[in-house]
């Protein structure tokens, strides 16, 4: 499959948008909801998902490191470590 001339090659989720008052308000509760349960995570997991949707790799790889904290096996955590990490520049930690 070709990809036509200007068309971003990056999946849609990861393009950057502008925030909306929706996503913002969103954010304000996962946030209010990981101050009172930090090891939630699928609140944590959609919040560094927003994070990086709106530019934000530094917050949304604070994220998904605390969900490797509380799942080291979380696939999902490790992709978005892994994006995040190239997006800020950072080289990729070994495993070991």
């Amino acid at each position: 499959m070709a990809v036509q001339a200007g068309r971003s090659v990056e999946p849609p989720a990861l393009v950057r948008h502008a925030p909306s008052e929706e996503w913002i308000a969103r954010i304000g509760l996962l946030q209010d909801a990981l101050a009172v349960c930090p090891t939630d995570v699928l609140a944590r997991c959609e919040l560094a998902m927003l994070l990086e949707k709106l530019g934000q790799p530094e917050e949304a790889l604070c994220n998904w490191n605390a969900v490797l904290a509380c799942d080291p096996n979380s696939l999902k955590a490790r992709e978005g470590v892994a994006r995040c990490r190239q997006r800020t520049g950072r080289p990729l930690q070994s495993a070991l």
